[in-house]
Formats: structure tokens, sequence, C-alpha cells
């Protein structure tokens, strides 16, 4: 009997990662609520060795064995066991009644497994950067085979599904946007003193123009907050000898993330591109003010001047462009409100659940067997 929902997650990613950076609740709370809405049990096929460890009642999750070498680089150990758990976990597979990937890059395992199993396949990516990155051939290659066996696309950028659907020629029915889901009875305004005018929040990458980031906190001064860790950590661990005002936390949970935002004044993301970054919803949704460069993935989720602000990425205008704001609280607020409006429209954490699976209702017999009501106003 296939009665289960499969979630494929990234090459090389873990629960054990997802758990390291503190996104663990996060993810799995939304594929928990998935499974229950859908009334499929949830297997998880992870990358990870060490994930039997995590206490999930009710999911599956499996891992990759032990035996797989570590020395080896590590797109060989997940090519090994991408072929070997086409027999280690055959009887799982036989279950599965839909498939997920969590991002694009599992797309290609995904296939796989649609072509010997003939499990429906749905294509997720919160990232994808095609559209406006240059790509080579094998890649094009890679995602015209994806999108055209999966069954159906799922992507969190408008921007996306447009380059997606034309690039391809992908008829609308078979692709969607939801953006990312903040669960909103978390992240909400909390009535807080403000300890911290700046806060960010993310991975210190090049991608999201730290450098640019701290230049802003040390030029207007006061006090700020950096969540997060990566390869540039060591620019922060600079900046902080250089400007005691600056204070690094390199992992908070995802559930005590609210706290941190609604102590702060103002959220920094000035990246140089971005999918539909969370961090940026979930301060949103926290009523603080968002302050995001004019980038793919940031200008889809701010309408600028009514609920965040778009800046270029230069340093005289960010700052000639906060100060100005500063001095005009009331529209501030006004600002503020608009963007917890905003994501309450767009990012509810149940009502894209209930998106979602009225989205697989458009394949035959996924939902057999299970109430209706839940997408009656969706498909109506």
């Amino acid at each position: 009997m296939r009665d289960s929902l499969l979630l494929l997650m990234t090459p090389g990613m873990s629960l054990e990662k997802w758990d390291s950076v503190g996104q663990l609740s996060r993810e799995i709370n939304y594929y928990e609520e998935l499974s229950k809405k859908s009334g499929l049990k949830l297997v998880i096929f992870s990358y990870g060795r060490h994930d039997s460890k995590y206490d999930l009642p009710g999911i599956v999750v499996l891992t990759m064995p032990a035996w797989i070498p570590l020395k080896i680089p590590y797109r060989a150990q997940n090519f090994i066991y991408d072929i070997s758990s086409l027999v280690i976990y055959r009887k799982f597979f036989k279950h599965i009644r839909i498939c997920k990937t969590n991002q694009f890059s599992a797309a290609s395992f995904g296939v796989l497994l649609k072509l010997i199993f003939r499990i429906p396949l749905v294509v997720r990516m919160g990232y994808y950067y095609s559209h406006f990155l240059p790509i080579s051939y094998k890649r094009r290659l890679e995602e015209r085979l994806a999108f055209k066996t999966a069954d159906l696309i799922l992507t969190t950028s408008p921007e996306a599904t447009s380059s997606i659907r034309t690039n391809y020629n992908i008829v609308s029915e078979k692709i969607e946007t939801i953006f990312n889901s903040i669960n909103l009875q978390r992240f909400k305004p909390l009535n807080l003193n403000k300890e911290w005018d700046f806060i960010f929040v993310g991975r210190l990458e090049q991608q999201k123009n730290i450098p640019l980031v701290l230049e802003v906190m040390n030029r207007i001064g006061g006090k700020s907050l950096i969540i997060g860790e990566g390869s540039l950590d060591y620019l922060v661990k600079n900046a902080i000898q250089q400007n005691p005002g600056i204070a690094w936390l390199n992992r908070v949970d995802n559930v005590e993330l609210p706290t941190y935002y609604s102590k702060s004044k103002c959220f920094l993301l000035l990246s140089n591109y971005e999918g539909n970054p969370k961090v940026l919803l979930e301060a949103m949704a926290c009523g603080i003010l968002c302050i995001g460069s004019d980038a793919p993935g940031i200008r889809e989720c701010i309408n600028h001047n009514v609920n965040g602000i778009l800046v270029q990425k230069e340093i005289d205008n960010i700052v000639i462009t906060i100060q100005k704001l500063f001095l005009n609280q009331s529209k501030v607020v006004e600002i503020c409100k608009n963007g917890v409006s905003w994501t309450t429209t767009n990012c509810e954490y149940s009502k894209n659940i209930d998106k979602e699976l009225s989205f697989y209702s458009k394949l035959p017999g996924i939902l057999k067997g299970y109430s209706s009501t839940v997408y009656k106003s969706f498909t109506e």
C-alpha cells in the first residue's frame, strides 16, 4: 500500500546539519504538519549518518550506511548512497505515494525513483538561480530533464516560475509559486525593549555581502547583533575588535529567533541574490523595519517604501536612506505594520500547507481517501 510522502533532502544535507544551524525545528514542523494534513506517513531521505539519534515520533528517517567510505569525495559518497539505496530501502520506496524534493539538487534522484518505482515527483526549490545567473549547458540539460519528468513543480519565487515556464515550455497547471511558510504563532510582534539598532541573521558568506553589512553597522553606529556562521566569520571577529557595539552569536535555535528580532529596530539583508529568504520573512512577521538590497529574491518580498525598504548596494546610499528613515518614526511604524500584514497574506504556515496540498490534488489519486474539505477554498 502506498501510504507515505517521501522528502528528499539536498545531497550532503542531514537532520544533524539542520540542527547545527538551528533550523531543525523549523523544517521538521512544516513537514510534520504537511504529512498530518495529507494523511500520509512521512519518510525522510537524509544524507546524514547519525540522524537516527533524533527522536521524531511517526517519522521514518533513511540514513547513509556506515560502510560508505568517509575518505572519498562527498559527491562519490552521495552517488554510492543514491544507487545502493535503491536496493537497501526498496521496501520503503514501494510504499511512497508522492516524492518531494526539498531543493532542486535532489531532483535527479527523484527522477530515478520515478522511473524505477513509478513514484509521482514534485520538484520543489527554495533556491533557483538559473533565471538570473548563467549556467552551463550540462546544468541546462539537467533542468530540462527534471522539469519535463516531474509531475509538479513548486517554487518560492514568481520570477523563477515565470522563467521555468518560458524557458522549458511548462504548462501553467504544472507549476505553482508558494512563498516560504512562517509559523506566525511564533513569529509575531513582541513588546520588548530594543537592545540593538541592527540585526543580521544568516550564513556568513560572500553571497550575503557581509563586508557591506558590517560597513553599514560601523558607519551608522549604535549596537548591532549578528547571528550566523560561515567562511567569513573572521570579518565579524575583526569588526568586533574595532567596534564594541557589534555582538555576535554563531548559532540561535529557530524557536528563539523571535525574541532577538523583536529586540532589534532594523533587520539588514544586503545579499547579492536570494531564493525566498526565510530570515527576511521572519523579521517582517515580527514587525521590525526590514531593509534589503534591490536583488532577486528580496525584491519579490519587499515592496519599496510600503512593507520594507529596498536599497542599492552602495554604502552612502544605504546610510543616507537609513538615517532619513530613522527621523520619520511614523513612516517606520506604517512600514512595519505592512510587513506583518504581507507575511500574514503570503506566508502563513497553515494556509500555505493547504495551498500545497491543493496543488498536489491535481494528480489523480494522490489524496484519494482523505478529506477534501481542507482544500475547498482553493479548488472551488
